[in-house]
């Protein structure tokens, strides 16, 4: 999960870097909080522009989390503040672990004191060398799962993930351990432990990964809580055992599912379905809502009542999970967009950073029906204490000693001599140079064809994306950034290159009012975004917010025509493991590109409003749309009474989608002659120019009743009545009404 950075020095250019050494990662924090948990997450160089007190002193939680993996670098003087930072940092919070410090981190837990600041090391990664492939490589250690390994010093080959021959720790271990040894191991509470898997998928192998189940019995209520890894250990036939009433599975502990685990799951659900009354799920984590929440996994009896997503404030730069109410945010999810909230902390707006997977569910969840009664009782169960007899103690982080042995300074010495001695040979192995290979990832390992396809122009960067005319015919290249998987990289360029379709389909367009129109509406969110990665390549944000606009807008076309592609992938073996860099072309056929742009320029006229489909480039503004109807003039009429206003997205009308204009004008107009013949309320959910989805409804009152008295009933005051339906009912001033005009058979 990517958070909001923090820069904390400046970079230059978007373009790949020159042959050589690639050129450390400036620093960037991403920040995550959850309760009293805080966690910062480091990557890149720490040097003196890094302002460590003033970090520090907005710590306001009691367990702080130091992710230190993606630390490449620290200077003399990034040190000193690194230190003053760590100090500060530990006055802060009641508790500091450091996880996955980096082999630049270690050097100096080994050789600076205090550079732990007061914290623990949990985890920490080791470099391994492969001499087969001439790769370097790090293994994650934990302290109290590998504790016995670490006491022994020495590291036993292991499997090279390039070449699969036999690599070796590359480090003297009295040494590398050092600093590791003197601390000792301990253990992490639950709380951090769950955390750590939700924030940062993080596993802690100390903990048994199964899932545990409390159960607790109210009247007809049956309450079972879920906590560990869903997988194929799942008991779903001895938890089906029994089981009855109103089932509420609190699934807030479940962080990871398997797919063994989803299918056991599929199991008890289809198996407890004809016992119960209703199931109705809490708490349901991203991953358990992205795979088990589609309309056949809740089964008939099944709904959820809330779940969680992650946002992310891009002002104080805070990441936090957010539990949304299905009931009170409904009207809002049925259409795959997830509720405005505010950030906690400086109540800012909060960005969602849901994955695809999840807001493609938000739509087929049903809509649940609790009483007061059983939302309060879901509330006392939710927060109720279950004791269990304790399996495995866990021990608390102790306090540094007050004290140490009269031998310690002498150790201390020789350790810092033995360390200066392998720094010197560690700092002439990391300057020894390697091929840095075109975009400084590495030498090239593998490619899918012998020689690059001509499509491809010489000296494309990473992320950049172009187009040419073929007569008539449109042929884009999409490239990729670098990206841990092949699969990755072909899908983020297969993106790129459709993206750049549909911005060449809009510059083709030359209807004045389409233009006056729509481009406004998705310029200037398509320029900021292709600006920022332009300015820093290696931003995670900027790198997020690109590959999700040009995804966005590449699902909207290709809902709409059909392309074909052409690929070509490397792959590079470098420091960081292997990456890989693909490059995708997308054609156009000159017919599609003409009916296309004749499809998005069509004008649709209905109650005083002007309307064109919605054009791919929007999603740049607008993520969660690919349909809809562009308000591009209004005149006075139904819709502008209605408060609707020019550059709105109309999405339905009276809950029936408006795929496009034509289906809009087609459907209001229905809306409009049913409701001026019977009465009733026209609704309009329309997208604004920003938040989320608006409705706007106007009352008509029908047709009036016109009243018929005959003269000869005049004094008990009889008569017929004809509706804005055009029923007709009898009517007596003492009697009321007595059906549909017969006469009364008892008169």
């Amino acid at each position: 999960m990517e958070a909001v950075r923090k820069d904390q020095t400046a970079n230059s250019g978007p373009k790949a870097p020159p042959a050589g050494d690639a050129p450390a990662a400036k620093l960037t924090i991403e920040k995550f909080a959850d309760g009293n948990i805080s966690c910062l997450k480091f990557s890149g160089t720490i040097d003196e522009s890094f302002e460590g007190k003033k970090i520090a002193r907005g710590i306001t939680a009691e367990t702080l989390v130091l992710d230190l993996g993606g630390v490449k670098k620290i200077s003399s003087f990034g040190i000193r503040e690194w230190v003053d930072f760590a100090t500060t940092a530990a006055k802060q919070a009641k508790t500091m672990v450091l996880i996955e410090c980096a082999p630049k981190v270690v050097d100096q837990l080994n050789m600076v004191g205090n550079f732990a600041g007061g914290g623990r090391v949990f985890s920490f990664y080791t470099p391994f060398r492969c001499d087969y492939c001439d790769s370097e490589h790090r293994v994650l250690l934990e302290v109290s799962k590998d504790f016995e390994t670490i006491k022994s010093m020495k590291l036993g080959e292991r499997p090279c993930p390039s070449c699969k021959e036999s690599m070796y720790f590359d480090e003297d271990g009295s040494t590398y351990f050092s600093y590791i040894l003197s601390q000792g191991p301990f253990e992490l509470e639950p709380d951090l432990i769950q955390f750590l898997a939700a924030k940062l998928d993080y596993r802690v192998g100390t903990i048994d990964q199964k899932v545990h189940v409390d159960k607790i019995i109210e009247g007809r209520l049956t309450y079972l809580r879920l906590s560990g890894d869903l997988n194929n250990t799942f008991p779903r036939e001895k938890l089906a055992e029994g089981v009855e009433g109103a089932v509420i599975l609190d699934v807030e502990g479940v962080t990871r599912v398997e797919p063994a685990g989803a299918a056991e799951w599929r199991g008890f659900v289809s198996a407890v379905t004809p016992l119960v009354e209703q199931t109705y799920l809490v708490g349901v984590q991203p991953a358990f809502l992205e795979k088990l929440c589609g309309k056949d996994d809740l089964g008939p009896k099944g709904v959820v009542v809330d779940f969680v997503l992650p946002y992310a404030c891009q002002s104080c730069g805070t990441t936090s999970a957010q539990h949304i109410d299905v009931a009170a945010h409904y009207d809002v999810l049925k259409f795959a967009t997830a509720p405005e909230l505010r950030c906690p902390s400086c109540k800012a707006a909060m960005q969602c950073m849901a994955s695809e997977a999840a807001m493609t569910v938000l739509p087929g969840l049903p809509k649940p029906n609790l009483t007061k009664d059983l939302e309060r009782q879901i509330g006392m169960l939710k927060a109720r204490k279950i004791e269990r007899k304790a399996t495995t103690a866990m021990a608390p982080l102790p306090k540094a000693q007050a004290s140490r042995s009269a031998a310690m300074p002498i150790l201390i010495a020789l350790l810092i001599v033995v360390a200066g001695a392998t720094g010197v040979v560690f700092y002439m192995k990391s300057t020894a140079k390697t091929e840095p290979g075109p975009y400084g990832a590495g030498p090239i390992a593998d490619k899918s064809a012998a020689t690059k396809p001509d499509w491809i122009k010489a000296g494309t960067a990473p992320g950049a994306a172009y187009c040419n005319e073929d007569g008539g015919a449109l042929a884009c290249v999409g490239v990729s950034m670098l990206s841990p998987s092949q699969e990755d990289a072909e899908d983020e360029a297969s993106d790129a290159a459709v993206e750049s379709i549909a911005f060449e389909l809009g510059k083709r367009i030359t209807d004045k009012a389409w233009l006056a129109a729509v481009p406004p509406m998705f310029a200037s969110a398509r320029d900021a975004k292709l600006a920022a990665l332009n300015r820093d390549a290696q931003s995670s944000q900027a790198r997020r917010d690109v590959r999700d606009g040009r995804r966005a807008v590449a699902q909207a076309l290709r809902a709409a025509t059909q392309t074909t592609s052409s690929r070509y992938w490397e792959a590079f073996d470098g420091r960081d493991g292997r990456r890989f860099i693909a490059f995708v072309q997308v054609k156009l056929a000159g017919a599609d590109v003409t009916r296309l742009a004749e499809a998005y320029t069509k004008q649709h006229k209905a109650l005083g409003a002007t309307t064109v489909a919605f054009f791919p480039e929007l999603a740049w503004k607008y993520g969660k749309l690919s349909r809809g109807a562009i308000i591009t003039a209004l005149e006075p009429g139904t819709i502008q009474e209605l408060g609707a206003a020019e550059h709105y997205v109309v999405l339905a009308v009276d809950g029936r989608e408006t795929r496009d204009a034509e289906t809009f004008a087609k459907i209001v107009s229905e809306e409009r002659e049913l409701l001026v013949e019977r009465g009733g309320a026209l609704r309009l959910l329309v997208q604004t120019d920003g938040g989320d989805p608006r409705e706007f409804s106007k009352q008509f009152p029908g047709k009036p009743v016109e009243v018929i008295v005959d003269p000869k009933d005049k004094r008990h005051g009889k008569g017929t009545q004809t509706g804005g339906n055009g029923s007709i009912n009898t009517w007596d001033r003492f009697g009321g009404s007595r059906g549909s005009g017969r006469d009364d058979p008892t008169q």
